[in-house]
């Protein structure tokens, strides 16, 4: 019995061996597995882009599924725009329009998700398809103007920012790159954001008293990508680092491998080491090795797990990060990317629809 423990603990601790002596990471392996697993959830005798969310869920097709693989395809490297045909982009847009509501609302939701983030993934997959949403999105109207947004942003849950930020993700960040929005309501926005950060660990909301120590690390990876994406300069990068540093785990994950924070916090690092270059850079890399390790050796368990196609878009743009921090490492004959970085997945002025909502 001790030998089979020892050898299975071999086998077990082999990959992160691997990856500790810098051995490549292939990560085509990691796109053609991720591939085929959203493949076997294409509903039978449906055109491409109706998917169901996991194995064994197939009662209903989904939207969120549809705009998960549209944004993983992405993601690792994909320009749908040159590898579909005219047609398939039609029919893979049409059938997330048939999720469409008349106030430009998209559902049923995820479980826990709000109209907002439903937005933003929308608004994700059209944009690569080249496609528009159907209606006018009325829910940018609770904020549209700079009186608006003061009061607005005092709705959110800041205490339990992970989920409240979904509503800035989907609703105040989506609607900056609107053509509806103007420079005066981007700088008012980015007044509020500013004053109310805590100059001493970088976390919103200065002042609060926040329900666990992972929510404003889920808060702030959900707004970071309006600075980010406009180049308005975050103001504390250096303690941001230090205070994603201060959650990380010693086996080098965050919450727990694939979840949804291990990307919200390589995303933490990648773009604040982008603004603060200098700022304990061997310890930002020395994070990304130890989670990169993890991660790796935890893949295929976590392929076996049968995750919803939600929940592997988060493991995939971890592993565009880690790309992006250690190239040298993980390597590909394409450049992924991550849902937060990627401008071609906030493309809100090229969806969107224009016409006078009644």
């Amino acid at each position: 019995m001790k030998h089979i423990i020892l050898t299975i603990t071999i086998l077990l601790l082999a990959p992160l061996a691997a990856l500790h002596a810098d051995e490549a990471v292939l990560l085509a392996k990691i796109r053609r597995e991720t591939l085929a697993y959203a493949d076997a959830l294409r509903v039978p005798g449906k055109p491409l882009g109706w998917y169901f969310d996991r194995p064994g869920k197939t009662n209903a097709p989904s939207l969120y599924a549809s705009c998960d693989v549209a944004h993983m395809r992405v993601v690792m490297g994909e320009d749908l725009q040159k590898t579909l045909t005219p047609a398939q982009r039609r029919a893979w847009t049409d059938h997330i329009n048939s999720f469409a509501r008349p106030d430009g609302t998209y559902g049923p939701a995820r479980i826990n998700h709000s109209p907002q983030h439903a937005n933003g993934m929308v608004i994700g997959a059209l944009g690569v398809l080249g496609g528009k949403q159907k209606h006018s999105v009325r829910l940018y109207d609770a904020f549209d103007s700079v009186e608006k947004i003061g009061p607005w942003l005092e709705t959110v849950d800041w205490r339990k920012q992970w989920g409240g930020s979904h509503l800035f993700w989907g609703g105040m960040h989506c609607f900056s790159m609107s053509r509806r929005c103007t420079d005066v309501w981007r700088k008012a926005v980015f007044d509020w954001l500013d004053a109310n950060l805590d100059p001493q660990t970088g976390w919103w909301r200065k002042g609060v008293v926040h329900a666990g120590p992972f929510e404003p690390l889920g808060g702030g990876a959900h707004i970071w990508p309006i600075y980010q994406h406009h180049g308005h300069r975050f103001p504390y990068p250096e303690r941001m680092i230090d205070s994603i540093f201060a959650l990380q785990k010693p086996d080098g994950s965050w919450l727990n491998y694939g979840n949804y924070m291990e990307l919200d916090a390589l995303y933490g690092l990648a773009y604040m080491s982008s603004l603060a270059p200098r700022h304990r850079r061997e310890d930002v890399l020395d994070a990304a090795r130890r989670h990169g390790r993890g991660l790796v050796a935890q893949w295929p368990a976590f392929l076996a797990s049968k995750p919803d196609l939600h929940v592997l878009l988060g493991a995939v743009g971890a592993f565009g990060l880690l790309q992006q921090l250690l190239p040298e490492t993980f390597v590909d004959d394409v450049r992924w990317t991550d849902i937060f970085s990627d401008a071609r997945l906030y493309q809100t002025r090229q969806v969107e629809q224009t016409q006078a909502v009644p």
